[in-house]
């Protein structure tokens, strides 16, 4: 009996890719795979809908990935903010990625974050113009647009 051979981790890579691409309309940018929708929703229910699509939302760490945000709002016109992955429910002040990882550095919007106990969740927002961004704090069960981010590094051997 002939074994099969294991598929090598770029072809996995590069079948994965064309299926997100060509299917779901998703970006890609170093490693991950980012899907901006189109309605919106509040916090759980956007996060819902990124675990349905074996996603989750977007943890931004670095200026690189905070700039996909912003060249996602050039080209659309529905609404300056999008959720992100990161809320501070369980400890007020203690803000934490969707991963469970701590928040150590953010692009916070100038006194940012500032909601209290009132404002758990992060949105990434334009500032002034499609150049500046920045995060503000908001009530979680407001209605927003998000971001999925899907990292591909699990399937790469």
């Amino acid at each position: 009996v002939k074994k099969k051979k294991k598929a090598s981790g770029q072809a996995r890579v590069c079948f994965y890719w064309s299926k997100l691409l060509f299917t779901d309309q998703w970006i890609y940018y170093q490693f991950s795979f980012y899907y901006m929708s189109n309605e919106t929703k509040n916090w759980t229910e956007s996060r819902q809908d990124c675990l349905k699509k074996e996603a989750d939302l977007i943890i931004i760490n670095s200026s690189e990935e905070q700039m996909v945000r912003r060249n996602v709002y050039i080209n659309n016109t529905v609404n300056r903010e999008f959720w992100i992955g990161v809320n501070d429910s369980d400890v007020e002040g203690r803000w934490k990625w969707v991963d469970g990882s701590n928040l150590t550095s953010g692009f916070w919007a100038s006194k940012e974050p500032n909601g209290g106990t009132k404002e758990n969740c992060a949105v990434t927002y334009l500032i002034e113009h499609p150049t500046l961004l920045g995060w503000l704090d908001v009530k979680c069960n407001n209605a927003y647009q998000w971001i999925c981010e899907k990292s591909i590094l699990p399937f790469i051997e």
